[in-house]
């Protein structure tokens, strides 16, 4: 409440005083204190109308922006800031990031790159790097980039994390699975660490080991449906169909739309003879094909094959 009382003091004094931008700029700190995002930038405009030379104002108007995932006028807000004061590490940073929440990775690149070149121990941006390199498959820049930015904080576990995934595309699944309990250490609540241990563990054919890690996943994320799918496939193996059959039941509660689940689901229901739900899980696998792992067109025959015989 008194914190309120402020605003409402700032906004009273800037009503009595509209020219008083002092207590404006006091007013857009308060805003973004308290999460009033649109009403700091309507104080953020004002204020750069009087001063549209002023970086700072285009900046923090970039930051409003993107709390509000505005994210193409966030970048423009920060580009102008940068066209006042090039050099500055805070604004660099933020038109990198800006990028990178649009998946315009090539035009991230450079900014970060600026930043450690003026400041060459932000882990920040060694870690920024490292992600985009690895969404780009350049598997030892991301490793270069997450390495130097563990040195610089090593209580990372997202850097782990990363890292930990890069090794196991390049083949070093032991150093992977280090890492990935290194992550585990430092996070333990993390699920996809779990997951990612998982899935290892059930490529290898080590499928007690994985089963341990899909439960925890499930236990920390309920909404998991690849951890489900898999989970699924170990009961069925070992002849737990109407386990397998509930868990994947409760994963469609989450979310009916997933096509993995509902064809997992399918070939259960298959495999226990209950062929009216198997046809109609095929067919909303089949509906729901852009989550689904396998080739649409083979599911499409096998569908037509069934409903033929």
């Amino acid at each position: 409440m008194e914190n309120l009382s402020k605003i409402e003091e700032l906004t009273k004094k800037v009503e009595d005083n509209p020219t008083d931008f002092q207590t404006r700029r006091e007013l857009v700190v308060e805003f973004l204190l308290h999460g009033f995002n649109e009403d700091a930038l309507k104080q953020l405009y004002y204020l750069l109308k009087r001063f549209p030379e002023d970086p700072g104002l285009h900046y923090n108007a970039g930051i409003v922006l993107e709390n509000l995932k505005m994210f193409d006028k966030a970048i423009v807000s920060y580009q102008n800031a940068l066209n006042i004061a090039p050099d500055e590490p805070d604004y660099l940073y933020n038109l990198g990031y800006a990028y990178l929440q649009t998946k315009d990775y090539e035009k991230a690149i450079p900014y970060f790159k600026r930043v450690l070149q003026l400041e060459d121990d932000d882990a920040n941006c060694y870690f920024n790097l490292g992600f985009i390199y690895s969404k780009q498959s350049e598997h030892e820049l991301a490793i270069t980039c997450l390495k130097a930015a563990l040195e610089l904080n090593p209580q990372d576990y997202l850097a782990y994390f990363y890292l930990a995934y890069e090794y196991n595309q390049t083949g070093d699944k032991e150093t992977a699975k280090e890492l990935y309990n290194k992550v585990l250490e430092l996070s333990p609540d993390y699920s996809w660490a779990y997951f990612n241990l998982a899935s290892m563990y059930y490529e290898e054919g080590n499928i007690e080991t994985a089963e341990e890690y899909l439960e925890k996943t499930l236990e920390l994320n309920p909404k998991d449906d690849n951890a489900a799918v898999i989970l699924a496939k170990i009961l069925a193996k070992e002849d737990e169909f109407d386990d397998a059959i509930i868990l994947l039941k409760d994963s469609l509660m989450n979310n009916p739309y997933n096509g993995d689940v509902n064809y997992t689901l399918a070939h259960l229901y298959k495999e226990t003879g209950n062929i009216e739900q198997y046809k109609y899980h095929l067919k909303e696998a089949m509906n729901n094909n852009d989550t689904l792992s396998v080739d649409v067109k083979q599911l499409q025959l096998e569908y037509r094959s069934l409903q033929n015989s």
